[in-house]
């Protein structure tokens, strides 16, 4: 009977034993549910309401939560002195002269009226100074037609054979007709300014009264983007030629592609790279098998590639030729949104002071502008054993982390990409991050904010030669609207390699002084 009894609540306790254990991962498995909507609500307020500045300093309390109470915000006390004391800075005046150095000057001479040009002795006043104001004065477009006269010579005696007419500059648009300024014009408009081209077409048409429209703006869009292509090659083997690039993509949609709906998301890449004196940046868009496209635009090439974490960029890395550069930006960016979205944000708050030290390590190098070789033994003495104590928190806190978490899944980024996060230790002039190509990927976001997508693959292509070109040449301090005046006047007689090599941004010399 007695062990029948035992035998009985034996039973009964692996049964209540089973249903606990059932309820402590049902409970464990909620509480992720509840913390990752929480971070959810928290993050989604944050990038509704929040700052958008990635700038994190400890204990900054410049702004304050929106929806915090009075008493959640922890305000610190403000030394009383007895005396107070208050100090005046006087802001130093802008100086226009330094901006406006460059531009033309026309004088206006404004003279005495004739009633007061004699004295009351009667004798005539002289001039004695001018009182000089200068007005900055804008002087609207002007659309004119240039009509091309080109002699006809004879013999004045009617001999046969003896007629010449001048030879017709070459066009690099021979059926077009369209000054090279005019062409320059709709280009930077589009590619710079951000214009749409609808815009241009409802500009030209209101203010000037000229009727151009988008259909044919965009056709010599893309023949000039062809016409430019040695140059672009050129830019290329550029870049691949020096062992140090940056690589990032971004969104975009192309309406009419082949086997392909219109809602459907391509990829525009922006490639970043070039000797110190011969920056690059180019631009190739790519809509399927992006990382066999990837391998093949870097095939031959030796180096280190700066690059995030995206899936496209796994297959680089290929007989130990490429060396990935991962962005430690993009790292921090996943502790930084916990730490100003919670708050108590415990771990998140603790990775980021290692990475407030790291960067400020980064900044010393800047401002002191060290060489690479010397920010090297810079971050072999401060910043790797940083690194090293960073590894060791990282594999602490791991385990005690809900894997789904936010701060779980930040970690765990750090741990996986780790070989990548600290490879800018080994070469002084790679970067921490890479943040320098997301600054060129910048231009062309915000120019699709306002054109929105390509109509055709051959209009995404030609955006993509016509923001490599502009980028880079702006990257070399030049004029981009000065720069396409004088490639597109100077192209249609290039004719050997030396010839399209002369117009390429850092050997090209323009009449016009460059940028400031």
């Amino acid at each position: 009977m007695i062990s029948t009894k035992t035998t009985t609540l034996r039973e009964e306790n692996i049964g209540l034993k089973k249903e606990l254990s059932f309820h402590q991962e049902k409970c464990r498995h909620l509480e992720a549910e509840y913390e990752n909507l929480r971070q959810m609500i928290l993050r989604t307020n944050r990038a509704r309401f929040g700052s958008k500045s990635e700038r994190y300093a400890e204990g900054d309390i410049s702004q304050l939560p929106l929806f915090a109470s009075v008493e959640e915000v922890a305000i610190p006390d403000s030394p009383v002195d007895e005396e107070e004391t208050i100090t005046y800075i006087r802001r130093k005046k802008r100086n226009n002269q330094e901006n406006t150095k460059d531009l033309p000057r026309v004088e206006i001479v404004i003279p005495v009226s004739e009633t007061e040009r004699h004295c009351e002795c009667g004798c005539e006043k002289e001039l004695v100074k001018h009182e000089t104001k200068e007005k900055l004065h804008y002087q609207p477009a002007v659309f004119e037609i240039q009509i091309e006269k080109r002699e006809v010579l004879a013999c004045p005696k009617g001999c046969d054979g003896s007629m010449v007419t001048a030879a017709a500059p070459k066009q690099l648009l021979p059926k077009t007709k369209a000054s090279n300024e005019l062409l320059s014009h709709i280009a930077v408009s589009k590619i710079m300014d951000r214009q749409p081209l609808y815009h241009l077409e409802k500009q030209f048409d209101t203010r000037y009264h000229v009727k151009i429209s988008r259909q044919t703006m965009a056709k010599w869009m893309i023949e000039m983007a062809v016409a430019f292509q040695p140059i672009v090659n050129l830019l290329k083997d550029s870049l691949l030629s020096y062992d140090i690039a940056g690589l990032d993509a971004t969104t975009l949609q192309v309406l009419h592609e082949v086997d392909r709906k219109a809602q459907t998301k391509s990829y525009m890449y922006c490639i970043r790279g070039g000797a110190p004196s011969k920056e690059v940046v180019l631009w190739d868009y790519n809509a399927v098998q992006h990382k066999p496209f990837l391998k093949n635009w870097f095939l031959g090439y030796t180096g280190y590639i700066h690059v995030d974490a995206d899936p496209f960029f796994e297959d680089l890395p290929y007989e130990d030729l490429i060396s990935l550069n991962k962005c430690n930006a993009h790292a921090r960016r996943k502790f930084e949104e916990i730490v100003k979205a919670t708050k108590h944000p415990g771990l998140a708050k603790e990775a980021m002071s290692f990475y407030r030290e790291i960067y400020k390590i980064e900044r010393d190098a800047k401002n002191l502008k060290l060489t690479p070789a010397e920010r090297y033994r810079l971050r072999q003495e401060k910043t790797a054993p940083l690194m090293v104590n960073f590894k060791k928190w990282l594999d602490e806190k791991c385990p005690l982390t809900l894997p789904k978490s936010y701060i779980g899944k930040a970690i765990k980024y750090c741990l996986n990409h780790w070989d990548g996060l600290t490879m800018f230790l080994r070469d002084g002039r790679l970067e921490v991050d890479n943040n320098l190509t997301e600054q060129q990927i910048k231009a062309f976001v915000m120019g699709r904010k306002n054109w929105l997508f390509s109509d055709t693959v051959a209009g995404a292509d030609s955006l993509a030669i016509h923001y490599g070109l502009m980028l880079t040449a702006k990257q070399h301090n030049l004029d981009p609207f000065k720069y396409y005046c004088a490639i597109i006047k100077r192209l249609p007689y290039c004719s050997s390699i030396s010839d399209y090599e002369a117009l390429l941004p850092w050997n090209i010399q323009l009449a016009s002084p460059r940028l400031a």
